[in-house]
């Protein structure tokens, strides 16, 4: 009896040190996914916020070339002008969505805005003191995050200088709404927030965190703060957020917030953040980790129980292994009659075990149908929850406008030195480029609209001609050659905008797939097969892993870094094909490279080749 309870002793500290040892092992392999999850959402953020800003970043630069507001300006004591500004500032904020737009003199006080009809205008306020106006007044866009002093409410504000032939005459400023960009944040089971260079809580998809200081405010910034009017310091309590441990060696850090969407409890989050360096700005994702606490629990539990189960399975085996072997001869006595037995029917067992396999192969095809068919019902189902696809390509204005401003600005020079030949040449050179800037406007507004969703006829040059313009200058960047072979003049079956969008995802893919360092080389081969049109786009990279081109077209699955794609363009281009009723696929070629092939109905045939 002793020996027995001493066994089970032994038996109970070795299984609890096990359960300890598991529980903590699977608690940090948990706590890894978990930050993976965190760093994943974090990017996914930070794109959202950066989107955000890129959308209304272009605004007031676009409004301060307008010639009105340079009249205005130079005017200041014209009504008229003043008014037919006002009305057209009013059109211009609430085509953009902004919250106000409105023009200041050089001294910062303002001479016209959208609001000028409201009892909150802000006409003939000064806003000198804000830092948005001095950068803007210093030749520089000027971007700044406050509290409106008229308004009480949030916003972003971007201002652009307005200039003479001479100097900065005065600038243009647009406020930017927060309600949207916060609901954007609330999408998911994260808590997100934004701090300024002070720590305070600017943007947060939790009311509870807004204008709250994540820390103690230094007295520089108090200063600054009180300076630019940018918050009211009294109503800024310290954020409900305290630091609570650290995970993976001090790695990661937790803190003890209220769970968002819950009456004040408060739980432990884990805390990731990612500076975003052109605001000032550090962007915080809080995630709940009481998920992982309770899983790790349960896992040990289930280790536990298993072994525990493995050990009274074991003492039940030596138990019984006496009773087994005494029945090991009757067994052995019965195993002999077995096999007469076995032979007297060998041959109705040989016929039946021929139709036994034969069914098994029958429905083992039956079984590979159904799985074939479900995989096919799944792909479409994820396909078809794809969202819509939107982008920014402002960036692409900003080499011809500085190119604009410099050419300007020598033109002035040489006409104030009587070189007026010269200056002529400046001023053509700026015409070609706003001509170049009046042209991509044209694509990007025809590839923005919304596309519509029956399938027209398509003249395919076309379309390749305009998004090949849309990715000009990314193709200048990166010096890359392009090259167009084959057949002109086909038309085939589809929606232009949405096929433009699958040939930019192709080529922009191209592009990515080429390492740093080679000259990318990009072939777009237009033919025909079977009564259809082939599009071919190669490219000189590293090609695709055999291993990962069946899941190429899978939604969200990329090759690329974190933060570089979501990895759903494939997969909406798939699907855009697949309506269009036709037909893409992937593969290596064999010099290096990949080649993605899209073939599409035509809609008139004939064509003639061209050279390559």
């Amino acid at each position: 009896m002793r020996r027995r309870l001493l066994t089970a002793g032994m038996v109970a500290v070795c299984l609890a040190a096990i359960g300890s040892y598991g529980y903590a092992s699977i608690l940090r392999q948990f706590r890894t996914d978990l930050v993976g999850d965190g760093n994943d959402a974090l990017a996914v953020r930070f794109e959202i916020v950066r989107a955000w800003l890129d959308r209304y970043r272009i605004l007031s630069p676009v409004y301060a070339h307008d010639p009105r507001m340079i009249a205005a300006l130079e005017h200041p004591d014209d009504p008229a002008r003043i008014s037919a500004l006002d009305r057209e500032l009013e059109i211009w904020n609430a085509v953009a969505g902004t919250a106000d737009t409105y023009v200041m003199d050089s001294l910062g006080t303002t001479i016209a805005s959208s609001n000028a009809q409201d009892a909150d205008s802000f006409v003939g306020r000064n806003f000198a003191f804000r830092p948005y106006f001095q950068q803007a007044a210093e030749g520089r866009l000027g971007r700044f995050f406050a509290l409106g002093t008229t308004s009480g409410e949030r916003g972003y504000y971007f201002a652009s200088p307005v200039r003479s032939p001479h100097a900065v005459i005065g600038a243009v400023a647009v406020k930017v709404p927060v309600d949207g960009i916060e609901q954007d944040l609330r999408l998911g089971p994260e808590q997100v927030f934004i701090t300024d260079a002070a720590g305070v809580v600017i943007l947060s998809g939790n009311p509870a965190l807004r204008l709250t200081a994540l820390g103690e405010i230094s007295a520089s910034d108090r200063d600054r703060i009180a300076a630019t009017r940018q918050f009211d310091l009294h109503d800024i309590p310290p954020a409900p957020v305290q630091p609570a441990g650290s995970w993976l060696n001090g790695t990661y850090e937790t803190v003890r917030a209220p769970a968002d969407r819950t009456e004040g409890r408060e739980a432990e989050f884990l805390h990731l953040t990612r500076p975003m360096n052109a605001e000032g700005w550090v962007l915080h994702v809080l995630i709940d980790t009481a998920s992982v606490r309770a899983r790790a629990g349960w896992a040990a539990i289930v280790v536990v129980a298993g072994l525990v189960t493995a050990a009274a399975v074991l003492g039940l085996f030596w138990q019984r292994r006496r009773r087994l072997i005494d029945r090991l001869r009757e067994r052995e006595r019965a195993q002999a009659e077995l096999e007469q037995r076995v032979a007297d029917r060998t041959v109705d067992l040989s016929d039946a075990n021929m139709r036994l396999r034969s069914e098994v192969a029958e429905r083992k095809a039956a079984e590979d149908t159904l799985r074939r068919t479900q995989s096919e019902l799944v792909q479409a189902g994820k396909l078809a929850a794809l969202g819509q696809m939107s982008a920014a390509l402002s960036h692409e204005f900003n080499q011809p406008l500085t190119a604009i401003r410099s050419y300007s600005e020598n033109a002035v020079a040489f006409i104030e030195a009587g070189a007026g030949g010269k200056a002529a040449e400046n001023l053509s050179r700026v015409l070609r480029l706003t001509e170049r800037m009046a042209q991509l406007s044209k694509h990007l507004t025809r590839f923005a609209r919304r596309s519509q969703d029956t399938i027209n006829t398509v003249s395919l040059d076309d379309t390749i001609d305009e998004t090949l313009a849309l990715l000009q200058g990314r193709i200048e960047r990166a010096e890359a050659r392009v090259s167009r072979h084959g057949l002109t003049g086909l038309r085939v079956l589809g929606g232009q905008v949405r096929l433009q969008h699958v040939f930019m995802n192709l080529i922009g893919n191209a592009l990515d797939a080429v390492p740093a360092g080679m000259t990318p080389v990009i072939d777009v081969t237009i033919s025909r097969q079977d009564g259809a049109v082939r599009i071919a786009v190669e490219d000189n990279g590293s090609g695709i892993p055999d291993a990962v081109l069946p899941q190429i077209f899978d939604p969200f699955f990329t090759t690329k870094e974190v933060g570089r794609g979501l990895g759903l363009g494939l997969s909406i281009s798939f699907n855009i094909v697949t309506d269009f009723g036709g037909s893409m696929r992937a593969e290596n070629r064999e010099g290096g490279g990949a080649r993605m092939i899209v073939v599409l109905q035509e809609a008139e045939a004939p064509a003639k080749e061209a050279a390559e």
